[in-house]
């Protein structure tokens, strides 16, 4: 992936280090909080009941997150690195309108979840919806985007795959707002939310990558071609 990091390398290899922290998310949720909660189900628990600020009814169930700083912080650290680390990456594509969807979708995406951190389920539930769902959606539909453009650079298997996480993500999350029952649940919400989060995160090692190979080689930058090519 020369091509792509050899004019920012810097820039890029920033915007991948933020998008592979958000690794940080599945670690404070599933490793540090869930454990501590009142229940352990990844099915049936909604991914939001981490962070309850309080022992409330969710899904019907009543839930206790005593670590729930823990998770809504994660959500809003995680958003923000999104968002940022979309900005960063916009030199990884042309100019151009697929550029600010792509990047919009990614920036909508990370606001939406550092709106969810800021509004738990028990204290804001309408505007906590809103902001997961507009994260699912809007982060699925950037994944579509940048996948559709890795498979005409070098990474065509790794673009498929982002087509298909965000295919996926989209599926689930219809799932999720039309499943009329509390069984299940979770599961459906964390294949809406899943795929997408761990493209993102797996991309973000890739352009880090390429991006410091790219940093550690400077007889591949454009300047210093040209300079040998002066001498010459």
């Amino acid at each position: 992936m020369s091509e792509l990091t050899v004019t920012a390398p810097k820039r890029l290899l920033a915007g991948g280090l933020l998008w592979a922290s958000l690794v940080q998310i599945f670690i404070v949720n599933n490793a540090v909080v869930m454990p501590r909660a009142s229940r352990q189900s990844l099915t049936d628990e909604i991914i939001s009941a981490l962070g309850v600020t309080r022992c409330a009814r969710v899904e019907a169930i009543r839930f206790c997150s005593p670590w729930h700083e823990a998770a809504n912080s994660a959500w809003i650290v995680g958003g923000l690195c999104l968002a940022l680390g979309a900005v960063l990456n916009t030199v990884l594509l042309p100019a151009g309108r697929r550029r600010v969807a792509t990047t919009g979708a990614f920036v909508l995406s990370g606001l939406a979840l550092v709106s969810a951190g800021l509004n738990p389920y028990n204290l804001r539930l309408a505007l906590h919806l809103l902001s997961a769902g507009t994260c699912f959606i809007a982060g699925a539909v950037g994944v579509l985007l940048l996948g559709s453009e890795f498979r005409h650079m070098n990474r065509p298997y790794w673009g498929a795959t982002g087509m298909v996480c965000g295919v996926v993500s989209l599926v689930g999350t219809a799932v999720t707002a039309v499943h009329p029952v509390p069984a299940f649940q979770g599961l459906f919400e964390r294949v809406s939310a899943w795929p997408s989060v761990l493209w993102i995160i797996g991309t973000g090692v890739v352009l880090a990558r390429a991006a410091w190979r790219t940093s550690r080689r400077p007889d591949e930058r454009p300047g210093t071609r040209r300079a040998r090519s002066e001498e010459a």
